[in-house]
């Protein structure tokens, strides 16, 4: 069964140029970077047989520090028509990256050409033109993190991202508090990201499915680099397609002692299978 995929991250890096101490999700900066290998072997469409991803984030680490493997995600993309129809990723923002504005205006190009026309086709007739308007240079985002545990965005850096990525959506965090960083796992002082197990509606993957730079599978993208080690240790993206690890994670809570959930949950797994 070929599945739709609400949410994919790739965390390129674990490298970062800060260190924001009490406040870093992911505790201590690790020198690793993502093997394009890995890379190759989650968009082989071949091999996971998806419908599409409808949304592809880039994470880290600070992302912006392995621009290389975002670009070469970008070109494999559009070399090879994958259906993927959006990107995205979070930066401190403390480095412009040339490299990065080239890889999402790249893709806002592909997105156009071929993505918006494969949207267009569940659209009458007669309302395609208006759609076409509005889903237009809609392909990408770069979200900054201005809140209070950041250093400062300068606007020489601001600028240069505006100026030259001129197709692609900017956003900003915005200030955070404190209890909501520790409630959400945002911090080394608050707790792991809970739930799992990934769910299916139909045909469409729900819940995120996250490869780490070591190049295991994870259904959470937050939490420390520890934690993401512990819980993905054992789905190797080498071993598992996105298909092989739904399935193995639906299992993990194919066990409920109600007969009902039991009975729903096995049925996911008979449909995926």
């Amino acid at each position: 069964m070929d599945l739709i995929y609400n949410s994919v991250g790739i965390e390129v890096t674990r490298r970062c140029n800060q260190q924001c101490h009490n406040y870093c999700m992911r505790g201590a900066r690790q020198n690793l970077d993502i093997s394009f290998e890995y890379i190759d072997l989650l968009l082989d469409l071949g091999r996971n047989h998806y419908q599409y991803i409808d949304h592809l984030t880039f994470s880290g680490g600070e992302p912006t520090l392995n621009a290389e493997a975002i670009l070469y995600t970008v070109d494999k993309i559009i070399s090879e028509k994958l259906p993927v129809f959006y990107l995205s990723l979070m930066t401190n923002g403390l480095i412009y990256s040339d490299m990065l504005v080239e890889a999402f205006e790249k893709f806002n190009d592909y997105y156009n050409s071929v993505i918006v026309p494969i949207k267009l086709v569940k659209y009458p007739s007669k309302d395609r033109e208006r759609a076409k308007t509005l889903f237009k240079d809609k392909g990408s985002s770069i979200v900054f993190s201005n809140d209070q545990y950041h250093q400062p965005i300068s606007d020489e850096v601001l600028n240069l991202y505006y100026r030259n990525g001129q197709h692609i959506s900017f956003g900003m965090t915005g200030l955070r508090a404190e209890k909501d960083l520790l409630r959400s796992g945002f911090s080394t002082k608050g707790r792991e990201i809970c739930g799992d197990d990934i769910r299916i509606f139909g045909d469409l993957v729900w819940d995120l499915v996250y490869l780490t730079a070591k190049g295991n599978f994870s259904s959470y993208g937050d939490g420390s680099f520890d934690f993401l080690d512990e819980t993905s240790k054992d789905f190797s993206v080498v071993d598992y397609t996105l298909n092989d690890f739904c399935i193995e994670k639906l299992s993990l809570v194919s066990k409920p002692s109600h007969p009902v959930l039991k009975n729903c949950v096995q049925k996911k797994i008979k449909k995926l299978v």
